[in-house]
């Protein structure tokens, strides 16, 4: 019995030793965990790819939005540029840490640009046996380019910035027409019988014709333009209103008053400096300062400068000698009379021709002569140069062929035929300029 009790047992293990029935199962057992793990893995590599494609949309529309911050002349990371970044990117969808944004930035391909930077960590779910999570980071920077030059700048905030009336054309082919005004009819084309011909519009609000706001992408025919207006723009920044202050611009003004005309170059014009019909003053190439009073020109009357050339020109500056309660006066040329002046191409007001001071900052009871200035006089109007009057408002009709003629104005109305160009302002001395920019994605 016990011998073969024995063989029984020893046949049973060997059998079960030799047995490979149910090794797979065992194999799949032990196998099990890692090929769930990996299969966790690859699903949730597939939605971390997602929220970086997410993100990535997110951080494109941080960036353009930081960047049209800087165009408005909100620079500061902290005040302007990170909230307008996390806006735009909570806007399309992101939830991570607060955008990490550098201004300005540059590098091989952007020379002025904004950069943001997306991280957002991600914690691990079906994955979490083999990492505990991702941190997705995601990048986008901003190119800010030039668009296009205005030669007219209306710098008011609010009504209509730049008005053409009834049988009036606006010639501005090159160069493009700008209003600050949000209003509905910041550029306004007052009827059918006018025209605007431009490289482009730009403005805060709208551009309006006979009272009604246009499509830009389909104005009416009177709008004769290289590239689609631009409505709701950001702000267009005057380059001169920190440069031309008062103390710049009267440094150097004699104390006395000349006697005249003639006048003698470099010389301060004390009160209204009139020249009525048929009267020419012919002024030697310099500098001018008119004190509270106007320049006023009668019709035939005239007002030329027969020597200026290249460096030598005439810059006239309208200001005042008494800064608590003095007056800044315009310039008022009549309907047909003969104005040929031109800006220096060089020196302190290189490419300047009339410069008025602004009056709110010189001084609290400093006041401007009522009714703005009036340049109408016509085809025998030709100004070459900068025309700023940066607190008044313009009415304009003439200037038929001049190689450069910027106007700023807190508005600006035109009457009749008026040209202007930025043909050659560079030869003109005037290298400053307004500009429109515009905002890509580059990286």
């Amino acid at each position: 019995m016990g011998a073969g009790l024995a063989r029984l047992l020893l046949s049973a293990v060997a059998q079960f030793s030799c047995d490979e029935r149910g090794a797979s199962a065992m194999v799949v057992a032990i196998a099990l965990p890692g090929l769930i793990g990996f299969g966790a893995l690859g699903a949730e590599t597939g939605l971390w790819y997602t929220i970086k494609l997410r993100n990535q949309s997110a951080a494109d529309a941080a960036a353009i939005s930081a960047g049209y911050q800087v165009i408005a002349g909100k620079t500061s990371i902290i005040r302007d540029l990170t909230p307008a970044a996390s806006e735009a990117a909570n806007q399309n969808g992101y939830t991570g840490a607060t955008p990490a944004v550098i201004h300005p930035y540059s590098d091989g391909v952007v020379s002025n640009g904004v950069a943001v930077t997306l991280q957002q960590t991600q914690g691990a779910l079906l994955a979490s046996l083999f990492l505990p999570g991702v941190t997705i980071t995601s990048s986008a920077v901003a190119i800010i380019k030039l668009l296009d030059n205005p030669c007219i700048l209306a710098r008011g905030p609010g009504g209509t910035g730049v008005e053409v009336v009834s049988s009036s054309s606006l010639d501005a082919g090159n160069c493009s027409v700008a209003a600050n005004s949000t209003s509905a009819s910041a550029v306004d084309l007052q009827d059918g019988t006018g025209s605007i011909t431009a490289a482009t519009l730009v403005t805060r609000g709208e551009i309006s014709f006979a009272g009604n706001p246009i499509d830009p992408a389909a104005p009416p025919s009177q709008f004769i333009l290289n590239s689609r207006p631009m409505i709701g723009a950001p702000a267009i920044a005057d380059p001169y209103a920190s440069a031309l202050t008062h103390t710049f611009l009267t440094n150097g003004m004699p104390q006395t008053c000349a006697a005249g005309p003639p006048y003698p170059a470099n010389s301060q014009i004390c009160g209204e400096l009139p020249i009525s019909v048929g009267a020419s003053v012919d002024l030697l190439p310099g500098t001018y300062w008119i004190t509270d009073g106007d320049l006023s020109l009668e019709s035939n009357a005239v007002l030329k400068c027969s020597t200026c050339g290249g460096a030598n020109g005439v810059t006239i500056i309208l200001t005042t000698t008494n800064t608590a309660s003095g007056n800044v006066g315009n310039v008022n040329i009549a309907s047909g009379a003969a104005v040929t002046l031109q800006a220096p191409n060089s020196g302190s007001f290189s490419g300047m021709l009339f410069i008025q001071d602004l009056a709110s900052a010189i001084g609290a009871g400093v006041t401007y002569t009522s009714g703005g200035s009036s340049l109408q006089g016509g085809p025998t109007m030709n100004l070459t140069g900068l025309l700023y009057f940066p607190g008044t408002s313009v009415q304009f009709q003439g200037n038929p062929s001049t190689p450069c003629t910027v106007l700023i104005s807190y508005r600006t109305v035109i009457q009749g035929n008026s040209n202007f160009t930025m043909a050659a302002c560079s030869s003109a001395g005037l290298i400053i300029l307004p500009t429109v920019n515009t905002v890509a994605l580059a990286e």
